[in-house]
């Protein structure tokens, strides 16, 4: 009886919570992911150093791409629930070696996210800070960025409820925080609906408003963290299902009403300049609500950097904690917190490698730099994983009899969408130092992980 017992305890310490969090904590994961006040504040002028006041339609055409890829997100989870998230997704559809090598591209577009948010909070913040009149250090982006880092991956280690409750209230401050923002400056500049069309695109205009969407859809990465709760959450089929497409669907909305708010704030004439600030959301805070609506954008700005690191952290952990689990990775980082039921080696991992990378970078090159080689190791990384994901999911449909033209139509569309966006990244990005930093993080991690599972496997067989 006495084994019996410990047998029985050590079962329940093995493994992820199960049916532990419902659809608002779910909904939750996607959207603190997407950042929405980070993204609306500064990530957005991506965008607008092509569309100019066009900024809104580039943002509007972008959400249909992302409700498009949602939907399709949207299918394949109601056929594979898995803390593999991605991972899962492809396995289920096209094998493990394939699912592998795709995996490790998401994984290390994530680790890059992740760095690319502890530099937002070190540049960004300190805009807000110094519009009140505090001028701070020129170094203090690094012990900033190094802050975010510790808080983030301590709340993804502390469990996914306390993470998702953190994030969930985080959300719905910074959605109707930027919400307020827009209606304030509404209410002394009415919206203009030629932002809407290629009137204030500079030409060549369908050229720059497509790079203007590419850039665009890029801010909305993280909607399809909500993958990786396959396990952890109740009901997964209908809930992921559901939350990926709304989490996408909530981001748009909040990125259309600020663009559009941001967009006459600032001047529609004047939005080629827009993008040579860090933080504009931030100045025009200042300028429409003062010192007091200044120190809520810049302390919402500070939520939506923790909150999207979390949520990131939640989703890389556990994807490795998938791919361990089927011996891809080392067995550690498949080992589960007794207590907190969540993957915390791989949570230790994702600090260390993050906070290294970053100090690393941050002591030889400046952060416009940085900046780059994350975006050129983001991009490239989100866009093999989601392309080689939307194959399987046919794959995946095809196996339980449910391929129509729909599914075909859809992915076809997000095929080409993805395409395009590769073709933008590439034709806008100078060979530089930084540019090919991003390119070898992103080779060297998937080539590393493939000598890896291969020395691996030889050891073994011997």
């Amino acid at each position: 009886m006495e084994k019996m017992g410990k047998e029985t305890e050590k079962n329940t310490q093995q493994g992820l919570a199960k049916g532990v969090v419902g659809y608002r904590e779910v909904l939750a994961q996607g959207i603190a992911s997407g950042a929405p006040a980070a993204a609306t504040i500064g990530t957005l002028t991506g965008a607008a150093a092509f569309a100019y006041g066009a900024l809104p339609l580039a943002v509007a055409i972008a959400l249909i791409m992302v409700l498009l890829d949602a939907t399709r997100l949207s299918i394949i989870a109601r056929y594979v629930q898995s803390a593999g998230g991605i991972y899962a997704f492809i396995e289920r559809g096209l094998g493990k070696k394939v699912a592998f090598v795709a995996s490790m591209a998401y994984t290390i577009y994530i680790f890059a996210v992740i760095i690319f948010v502890y530099l937002i909070m070190g540049l960004m913040v300190p805009t807000g800070i110094e519009e009140l009149g505090i001028n701070l250090p020129s170094w203090i982006w690094i012990p900033l960025g190094l802050v975010n880092a510790i808080v983030s991956v301590i709340i993804s280690y502390l469990g996914i409820r306390p993470s998702l409750k953190f994030t969930l209230i985080m959300s719905i401050a910074e959605i109707t925080g930027i919400i307020a923002t827009s209606i304030l400056i509404f209410s002394k500049i009415p919206p203009d609906i030629n932002t809407f069309t290629l009137a204030y695109v500079p030409p060549p205009k369908i050229s720059n408003l497509g790079l203007g969407v590419s850039f665009g859809i890029l801010a909305f990465t993280g909607y399809e963290t909500v993958s990786v709760l396959g396990e952890e959450a109740k009901d997964p089929r209908n809930n992921i299902a559901k939350g990926v497409f709304t989490a996408a669907l909530l981001l748009g909305i909040t990125y259309i009403v600020g663009s559009e708010a941001f967009t006459v704030g600032w001047g529609v004439n004047n939005m080629s300049t827009y993008f040579n600030y860090l933080a504009p959301g931030l100045i025009l805070a200042k300028t429409f609500g003062g010192t007091i609506l200044l120190i809520i954008l810049t302390a919402l700005l500070i939520n939506s950097n923790l909150a999207c690191a979390t949520g990131f952290t939640n989703c890389v952990t556990r994807v490795m904690y998938a791919m361990s689990v089927d011996k891809l990775l080392p067995s550690k980082l498949s080992s589960i917190h007794p207590k907190r039921r969540t993957p915390h080696i791989a949570s230790l991992f994702t600090f260390i490698f993050t906070a290294l990378y970053f100090i690393i970078m941050s002591l030889i090159f400046s952060p416009s730099n940085i900046f780059i080689a994350t975006g050129i190791t983001t991009t490239f990384g989100f866009l093999i994983a989601i392309f080689v994901v939307n194959i399987s999911m046919l794959i995946v449909v095809k196996k339980n009899n449910a391929l129509n033209i729909g599914n075909i139509l859809i992915v076809a569309i997000v095929e080409a969408i993805i395409g395009y966006v590769f073709y933008a990244t590439v034709i806008t990005s100078a060979i530089n130092v930084p540019v090919l930093i991003g390119v070898l993080t992103l080779v060297l991690w998937v080539v590393g992980g493939i000598i890896y599972l291969t020395l691996k496997r030889f050891f073994t067989q011997k």
